[in-house]
């Protein structure tokens, strides 16, 4: 056979298997059969005054697994962290990134930890230091890890009031605002996610005592104690319960990590990336709390803050989102008659302020 039949042949053959790859592997629809993909524009922040603002949840998403949970005057922050810069050495708080987007909220009534990577807390001395929230005393739970790793701020008014959590969780706080709304916060002891197949969890240890510095690189902010939180807010007859699964794991091996089955769950916010390092995730988280409402979170990069480029670095999709909210749909299609509860999955935009003051990119659940 000639050398230019051989070459012709081959690339043939290459582009005959190209195609079938294709086929096998291609791209799948966005959504599968007994679902529809909504899509419309984003809902904008309610304001004291404005119609509903008592009787609608809204939540606000700055990145990572930073929320703000909002039901009229009764607010919670997650997981203070806004910087958003991907570094392993010389973290330091961002001071205008804080102001333009925690500086912007109302003080909350409290704020949550789930552990203490530093894309989890970075930002949380900046938050609690600021004038109003020190005026309002604003709470900070997390477990001891997270207290003695505040301790390093050398801050001695924000240290009252950081919480360390009970070991195994429980409730953290349940009282009556003067306005009248009912805040209770239950913590829920797990373990953090792999972050490899292997089961290996980057800084995956605990921080013991006190620091005596603020902590500068990457392995100084160590997971410690790892907690997931339900978040009840009400006022008369409008309540929400909103479950922030943080930190997802096997619940064969941790089956205590989640309210016990029957707990009626409006919103769980379920975190996006290594979830295929976890058995039974999503399914069997989602059969477990049965939520109204799904919010994925903690699928920025760090890198960019285009949210057109926040699902890869260097062009690899590390979160896979395309695959989870398949999987979540295939959960919400099949088991119907069991989940009958479920009417959305959100998958929001980094929330931003706006020059009146007005914030956008908000969800918001009647």
């Amino acid at each position: 056979m000639r050398q230019e039949n051989r070459i012709t042949l081959f690339m043939a053959l290459a582009g005959l298997v190209a195609m079938l790859a294709a086929c096998a592997h291609g791209p799948r629809m966005p959504a599968m059969d007994g679902v529809v993909v909504e899509l419309r524009r984003s809902d904008k922040g309610l304001s004291r005054g404005d119609f509903s603002y008592d009787s609608t949840l809204q939540l606000y998403w700055f990145g990572s697994g930073c929320h703000l949970i909002q039901l009229g005057d009764a607010r919670v922050l997650t997981d203070p962290f806004v910087t958003n810069e991907l570094k392993l050495i010389a973290l330091r708080s961002n001071p205008e990134r804080v102001e333009a987007t925690l500086g912007m909220i109302p003080v909350p009534d409290a704020v949550l930890v789930s552990h203490s990577h530093h894309d989890h807390i970075l930002d949380a001395h900046a938050a609690m230091s600021q004038d109003p929230w020190r005026a309002g005393r604003v709470p900070l739970y997390g477990g001891m890890s997270c207290k003695n790793l505040l301790a390093g701020w050398k801050d001695a008014e924000v240290n009252t009031r950081c919480h360390a959590v009970p070991k195994q969780g429980g409730v953290l706080l349940e009282r009556t605002t003067p306005k009248g709304y009912t805040i209770r916060i239950t913590a829920y002891r797990t373990k953090h996610s792999p972050h490899c197949k292997c089961g290996f969890t980057l800084a995956n240890g605990m921080i013991r005592s006190p620091r005596q510095s603020i902590p500068n690189d990457i392995l100084d902010f160590q997971a410690g104690e790892v907690y997931n939180y339900l978040v009840e807010l009400s006022r008369g007859r409008v309540s929400f319960n909103v479950m922030c699964l943080g930190n997802p794991y096997d619940l064969v091996e941790v089956p205590d990590s989640m309210p016990r089955v029957g707990t009626r769950i409006d919103v769980a916010i379920m975190l996006a990336p290594t979830a295929d390092n976890v058995r039974g995730y999503p399914e069997e988280h989602l059969a477990r709390l049965k939520p109204r409402h799904v919010v994925l979170s903690h699928f920025n990069t760090f890198v960019r803050e285009d949210p057109d480029e926040q699902l890869a670095i260097l062009g690899i999709d590390f979160v896979k989102m395309p695959q989870l909210t398949r999987d979540m749909q295939a959960t919400f299609a099949r088991t119907e008659r069991e989940y009958s509860e479920f009417e959305k999955m959100h998958i929001p935009a980094i929330t931003v302020f706006e020059e009146n003051g007005g914030a956008r990119n908000v969800i918001r659940i009647p």
